[in-house]
């Protein structure tokens, strides 16, 4: 059975706050960071406006701002401040699974960058701009790599589920220079990011659009939101089965040129990755989420966005390992000839915990960070005030 309904996803939140950053937010003046909730008339969601540098009392300031928020996205504009601070900002935002933007022509760098990464939908404006380096401490005649500041920014990068391309990207700089990130590579190095359009830009889609929520124990129709559908919950279905009968059926699933994690590739390319993955873990389990799949789908280009959350189980019984995780899809279906297939495609993971320990996963993220904490407090020779281990150097206005 499919529900019609008024799509109205998180691109349609963040758009309608978008146009609130814009008028709102100013240049702020260096120092603590200002930090304020709006919530727009009619609005799904609040807005958090995290201006000027982060300072350890922010991130108390923070917490007590978003405590009565069920929903929110938040935007930055930040040279940086305090990496303590960031990582405990970017935390908080996973926990409630927010969404982080930098609106358009603004500045997101060093320790605001770092909670920028946080959301679990990340966005940038035009023009806008986000910069990582490595951690470093303050000393006399300068500042120095802080091998304590990146173990802990490792960590923090790693619980958020960046992968280790990731995490040597972001922390590759150094603290008296910049690494700003650009779509091409935050696709190659597995950081998933999305454009923000211009908060006055017409809607990409016609009034023909449609869209559709769909049980994933319904039947569906022969509408296209129903094909379209049918062919991610088939893709979910294929993706359980072993390697023998799953890997002969990625070829025909795919066009020719695939817009895959941000980047445009050949489809042999896509498939040849899959097929890594498919070896590294040969047996799997993808379950979608009930209700959670959407089709939205524009009649007069035949194409159709599917979005929705699945669980997975991954296991190699040769390297006696496992895997469990949460993974958010976003795929676009085109017509090719008489039949439909995936022309792009892009994914974001959440690590889960081992059920089996009884710990919220959450809760597990949040003791791990405490624990790293600790350690690195306990193994500095001569431990500086925290507030002076950042992320980088003041950035040139």
């Amino acid at each position: 059975m499919i529900f019609s309904t008024v799509h109205r996803g998180p691109d349609f939140a963040v758009r309608h706050v978008l146009a609130i950053v814009v008028s709102l937010m100013a240049p702020h003046a260096a120092g603590a960071a200002n930090i304020e909730v709006k919530q727009g008339v009619g609005a799904a969601t609040s807005l958090v406006m995290v201006e000027g540098d982060l300072e350890l009392g922010d991130i108390e300031l923070f917490r007590s701002k978003i405590a009565p928020l069920s929903k929110a996205t938040v935007a930055f504009r930040s040279d940086g401040g305090s990496l303590l601070a960031g990582i405990r900002i970017g935390m908080l935002i996973r926990v409630r699974n927010f969404t982080t933007i930098v609106p358009e022509a603004a500045q997101c760098a060093s320790a605001c960058a770092v909670a920028w990464l946080g959301g679990a939908r990340r966005y940038l404006g035009v023009g806008s701009k986000v910069g990582f380096h490595a951690a470093y401490v303050q000393r006399a005649g300068g500042t120095a790599e802080s091998g304590p500041g990146n173990a802990v920014l490792g960590a923090y990068l790693d619980q958020i589920g960046l992968p280790e391309d990731a995490i040597v990207y972001i922390t590759q700089a150094a603290p008296s220079s910049m690494k700003w990130l650009n779509m091409e590579e935050a696709a190659q190095h597995g950081i998933d990011v999305e454009l923000l359009p211009s908060p006055n830009a017409a809607p990409t889609s016609d009034p023909t659009t449609t869209a559709s929520a769909v049980g994933s124990d319904q039947p569906q129709s022969s509408s296209l939101g129903g094909r379209a559908t049918s062919l991610v919950l088939a893709l979910a279905a294929r993706w359980s089965e072993p390697n023998a009968e799953m890997l002969g059926a990625l070829d025909e699933l795919y066009a020719d040129k695939v817009f895959y994690h941000g980047k445009l590739a050949p489809r042999q390319a896509v498939v040849q990755e899959k097929r890594h993955f498919a070896e590294r873990w040969p047996q799997r389990s993808y379950k979608i989420r009930p209700h959670s799949i959407t089709a939205s789908c524009n009649a007069a280009s035949e194409t159709c966005r599917v979005q929705g959350i699945m669980d997975r189980e991954l296991s190699n019984p040769a390297t006696n390992t496992k895997s469990h995780d949460v993974a958010s899809f976003d795929y676009s279906i085109a017509r090719a000839g008489e039949v439909l297939k995936i022309a792009a495609e892009t994914s974001s993971v959440s690590k889960v915990s081992d059920s089996s320990s009884g710990l919220n996963p959450l809760t597990t993220v949040q003791r791990g960070l405490e624990h790293l904490l600790a350690q690195v407090s306990r193994i500095r020779p001569s431990p500086p005030p925290p507030e002076q281990i950042r992320p980088s150097a003041p950035v040139p206005r």
